[in-house]
């Protein structure tokens, strides 16, 4: 299983569990695997089973969102000889935080040649390179991230302006998978899930994040701010395929496809409404998890 996914990530020699490995792993990961919330919109809903996922993964691309995708990473990184740490994450402003919102996020800490880094996998929108778990600044390009310690018992990961979710948090007790699986099915089945409400698969690139987000395909970065409609359902395989490596079948694609009309239509009407005699924009995206 480990070695069929180095291969689908497109490695020829094991990378050691060291520091270099680690980033090349979540680089390479990152890359390769896109960020989606299609188990919801396809009613799809399953346990967090890694090699049921992995498999997923081989034979379509399709990873899932962030309790998927970070299992996958996770069992790939622990396969490896990297010593994981599972941490319980939330999604949102800041502000709200206060609140006691549920948990949204599967957080990985891993260790590597003494450090401690944030690896993730399922913020859609996030860092290719993993994050040290230390206070500060890091830039990546025209993009960057701020790791804070938030409070004596978690880390706050701040967004850069580009993308659409300001950050998350996370607490400084390790859970087991377990942990996870009632936040998942609420996520995956809830009619008030963002995920469940709106098709999304996004990947991070150096200088912008590239979304789908019901039919309207974006980037955005620095320097692009870019947005089209698809406009049929052979152009939303094509872009399941090609933009993100996702391979579906006829049938699921039309009833996405469905979906994500309705979507469309329904944020399109809800804008013009809002403002009438102007055209509406693409949507914008719900907070990723």
């Amino acid at each position: 299983m480990i070695d069929a996914l180095l291969a689908h990530l497109g490695f020829e020699e094991t990378p050691r569990a060291d520091r270099d490995g680690l980033f090349a792993v979540h680089e390479r990961f990152l890359r390769t695997v896109p960020y989606d919330g299609l188990t919801a919109q396809l009613g799809e809903h399953a346990p967090l089973d890694p090699p049921w996922l992995v498999e997923r993964v081989l034979a379509t691309g399709r990873a899932g969102y962030c309790f998927e995708i970070n299992t996958v990473l996770a069992t790939l990184l622990e396969g490896l000889g990297f010593a994981v740490e599972r941490r319980e994450g939330i999604v949102d402003e800041r502000e709200a935080l206060a609140g006691g919102a549920p948990t949204n996020h599967l957080v990985l800490v891993v260790r590597a040649d003494g450090e401690a880094f944030v690896c993730d996998a399922g913020w859609g929108e996030g860092f290719l390179a993993p994050l040290p778990l230390a206070a500060g600044t890091y830039p990546r390009g025209p993009l960057s991230w701020a790791v804070e310690r938030d409070g004596s018992d978690g880390w706050w990961i701040q967004q850069h302006m580009w993308g659409s979710t300001p950050g998350f948090r996370f607490g400084d007790d390790v859970v087991d998978l377990a942990a996870f699986a009632p936040h998942h099915e609420r996520l995956a089945t809830s009619g008030d899930s963002h995920f469940v409400q709106t098709l999304v698969v996004q990947k991070p690139l150096d200088d912008r994040v590239v979304t789908l987000r019901a039919r309207t395909l974006s980037e955005k970065g620095p320097r692009v701010d870019d947005r089209r409609v698809l406009a049929d359902a052979d152009t939303l395989a094509a872009t399941l395929r090609d933009t993100f490596g996702v391979r579906l079948d006829a049938g699921r694609v039309a009833r996405l496809w469905d979906r994500a009309c309705a979507q469309h239509e329904a944020f399109a009407a809800t804008r013009s409404a809002s403002s009438p005699g102007s055209a509406p924009p693409a949507p914008e995206p719900p907070a990723s998890a």
